[in-house]
């Protein structure tokens, strides 16, 4: 045997021994990366490769030669998909690996593996098989249509594949370089050295891939120790992109939709993979367009909220524009961000109900009503109009709470909410002023008005007693009324009105007062107001 064919032999062995402590060292390691299964199939089927061409080289009876060279294509024709998979795996573009897409990378090379054992019936692979025996026994073969077929999904594979890293190297950080650098060549210089095979440039036209696999092997083992290339993989983009939370969609400069992540389709029911290509009006055809619409993409980085039923429930949406550029500066297209927040805005109305809301009736309290009745009255001035203001307390409430309990006094004061509200109008300010103290305020009525409303809620309640646990409660209220001008501010005109309250109370309750300038108190005759 010549020294050069037993180099080959040896580095063949080591480099199917170092493919099976990589395969080792893989599996130790799956849980910290997602490709370790298809980088252990491919350290199992380069040791099969390896291993059966060192068999075949030391082999010198041509049906010994011949079923080492078929006990390799137990591995060779996997080789390329599962490089293939590893870099899609790597690059984070896992969501084209759907089952079926699996089903077909491997489809040829299960054909393959079929006919190279069958070739003796069909010669389909090899179509002449004989030894060579000038300098040392070496098999010679004429190659059939399907070594073609074989040759060149292989190359499609691989070439897609570094295709695949030679872009990705582009957008990723410097800090993976050396690990895309490793896949390439593991990719590359088997294709090279194939293409050197079949030109017939190698010594006694031996297959030099196999050792070319023992420097990839040493190159694997570098990148696992200087760059932990199956524990430190980049995390792609892509999978970011599909991770998120928040609906996105990429548009161009044209409004057309070119990518948008899986939450968006959640948020969007007419967006799918159809959806490629169109403009993104085409979405709400058959919608109502005012709730659909995104008026934020012509105007970047501006945030809007809506409130819309997508996914079949009351939900609130912030939608966001954002410019994609290019480092020129050009603008190419945009980004649309729809994030769901329901929660932070159920949150915040419940804040700002606490707020402004009171805890036992759920109408104004006495911030809220102030605020908003300051707000009333300068808008009435500003269209010289008046606003009229109504103070009043329910009767007796103390009493009601010493003789039933307090519940029962809550439950009086919800009563007198109950009742007043059946005469409110949707303009109307009401709010509880403290206690057992309410406050109304009117737009665009007078002080004529005002009593006339007093009164019809005084009657309301005295009318209503409160029916609860076989009780039934007696219950009025005292009254106080005045006009709210503009140039009177809401501290003083609450003083009048409660001193038209006070003067109600002195005249022995469940009665209308009204009070003018702060100083005139007119007792107001319900009788006379129904003439």
């Amino acid at each position: 045997m010549p020294t050069d064919i037993l180099i080959y032999i040896v580095l063949m062995a080591v480099a199917g021994v170092l493919n099976i402590l990589l395969g080792v060292y893989a599996y130790n390691k799956r849980e910290k990366f997602r490709g370790s299964k298809t980088f252990i199939l491919i350290c199992v089927f380069t040791s099969i490769y390896t291993f059966g061409h060192a068999f075949e080289l030391a082999s010198q009876e041509l049906n010994v030669i011949v079923f080492w060279t078929y006990f390799q294509y137990i591995g060779i024709p996997y080789l390329a998909p599962l490089s293939l998979i590893l870099v899609i795996q790597y690059t984070g573009l896992e969501k084209f690996l759907t089952k079926w897409n699996r089903r077909f990378l491997f489809f040829i090379p299960a054909l393959t593996t079929c006919v190279v054992w069958t070739n003796h019936w069909h010669n389909q692979f090899y179509h002449t098989i004989f030894l060579k025996t000038e300098i040392y026994p070496m098999i010679q073969f004429v190659i059939g249509p399907w070594y073609i077929v074989h040759g060149s999904y292989t190359f499609g594979c691989m070439l897609a594949g570094g295709l695949i890293l030679l872009h990705y190297w582009r957008q990723t950080k410097s800090t993976y370089w050396k690990q895309i650098f490793v896949l390439l060549l593991s990719i590359y210089l088997p294709l090279v050295s194939a293409f050197l095979y079949l030109l017939g440039y190698t010594p006694y036209g031996m297959d030099p891939v196999p050792v070319v696999m023992s420097l990839t092997s040493i190159m694997y083992i570098w990148a696992f120790l200087s760059t932990s290339l199956l524990e430190l993989a980049p995390i792609a983009r892509g999978l970011i992109f599909d991770s998120m939370r928040d609906g996105v969609l990429v548009l161009d400069s044209t409004l057309r939709i070119v990518d948008f992540n899986h939450a968006a389709t959640k948020l969007i029911a007419n967006l799918d993979d159809q959806s490629i290509g169109q403009e993104i009006h085409s979405l709400w055809k058959g919608i109502d367009s005012d709730r659909y619409f995104f008026p934020s993409i012509h105007h970047y980085n501006q945030k809007e909220e809506y409130e819309l039923e997508w996914t079949g429930k009351h939900s609130s949406y912030q939608i966001r524009s954002t410019p994609v550029r290019k480092k020129t500066g050009v603008t190419v297209g945009s980004t649309i961000v729809i994030a769901d927040v329901t929660e932070q805005k159920q949150l915040h109305n419940k804040l700002i109900h606490m707020a402004y809301m009171d805890g036992l009736t759920g109408i104004l309290n006495r911030r809220a009503f102030l605020d908003k009745s300051v707000q009333l009255m300068e808008e009435h001035a500003k269209q010289d109009d008046i606003c009229t203001m109504i103070l009043f307390d329910i009767d007796y409430f103390k009493k009601i709470n010493d003789t039933y309990g307090h519940h029962i006094g809550d439950e009086a004061i919800l009563h007198v909410v109950s009742v007043c509200k059946q005469f409110l109008q949707p303009k109307d300010l009401f709010g509880r002023y403290g206690g057992e103290e309410f406050v109304i305020c009117l737009p665009s009525a007078n002080l004529i008005e005002g009593i006339e409303y007093a009164e019809l809620l005084r009657v309301g309640i005295e009318n209503t007693p409160l029916e609860m646990n076989h009780l039934s409660i007696p219950m009025t209220a005292s009254f106080g009324v005045t006009e709210a001008l503009r140039h009177i501010p809401i501290e003083e005109v609450l003083r009048n009105a409660d001193l038209a309250l006070y003067e109600s109370k002195k005249q022995g309750r469940n009665v209308v007062h009204m009070a003018k300038d702060s100083k005139v108190i007119l007792h107001a005759n319900p009788r006379l107001l129904n003439k």
